[in-house]
């Protein structure tokens, strides 16, 4: 089987019909994942482990010395795409994903296992791509221009997409709140620059914080990078656009 780092790749792998262990805990932040002896054990019985990359997981060079000379290799998906994203969670950049199971594709084969049923998911794909990108495309011209703040903002390569302007992270590092001064800055900024929404993947907390200062909505909005039952990656990314044109237009 192959392993994922990240939930988002066991999507990927699992949407091609290919076998597939995560060893992301469920639950972890990606940044914040500390390697531990499930993980090693998992990533001993792959073929391949398929990594974003760049120091996105950081135990990934813990990983290596403990799986030791014969480990199975490493694909950092980064270190294949062209042009290098200058941020790491590609996954919200529909380009950077289609591009990723293009090469999740080309490894399957050089392990002779794309048969027709991975072809057949493979063309099924494409097609969810092609909704992506008119989705992307009918949503730019209603949130062109305008402006966010963001809890952690993993959501730039979409809202890049989107000609939105991120007006930065409140807490770029998870574990740390931001400063008071930090704080008053971002919220100066926000009323100078008529922010739209602030962005967070929970309730409360000081994404909720700020939003009630500028008297603007906290938008509860999925960062992809975990998996869920109910709905596969592209049905969250089609959510995730929803919900960014509905914030950036109610009333203020």
């Amino acid at each position: 089987m192959y392993g994922a780092t990240l939930g988002i790749i066991g999507d990927w792998l699992t949407a091609l019909g290919l076998p597939t262990v995560v060893l992301q805990p469920q639950g972890t932040d990606a940044h914040e994942v500390a390697l531990n002896v499930r993980m090693v054990h998992q990533a001993r019985r792959c073929r391949r482990i398929v990594a974003v990359g760049g120091g996105l997981e950081g135990y990934l060079p813990a990983l290596h010395r403990a799986l030791g000379r014969h480990h199975p290799p490493i694909m950092d998906l980064v270190s294949h795409l062209s042009p290098k994203p200058d941020d790491l969670h590609i996954w919200l950049d529909w380009r950077y994903a289609y591009a990723s199971y293009e090469w999740i594709l080309r490894w399957a084969g050089e392990d002779g296992l794309v048969n027709t049923e991975v072809r057949q998911a493979w063309r099924r794909t494409q097609l969810r791509f092609r909704q992506l990108r008119q989705a992307v495309e009918q949503v730019r011209p209603l949130v062109q221009g305008k402006a966010y703040i963001a809890v952690h903002d993993a959501y730039r390569p979409l809202t890049r997409q989107l000609g939105m302007r991120s007006l930065g992270s409140l807490m770029p590092h998870e574990e740390h709140p931001p400063s008071l001064q930090t704080l008053r800055a971002m919220i100066e900024r926000g009323r100078r620059e008529r922010v739209a929404f602030v962005l967070s993947r929970e309730e409360g907390g000081v994404g909720a914080t700020v939003a009630r200062l500028l008297s603007v909505p906290l938008l509860l909005a999925d960062t992809l990078e975990h998996r869920e039952s109910e709905r596969d990656y592209f049905q969250r990314y089609l959510d995730l656009l929803a919900t960014i044109e509905a914030g950036a237009n109610l009333p203020k």
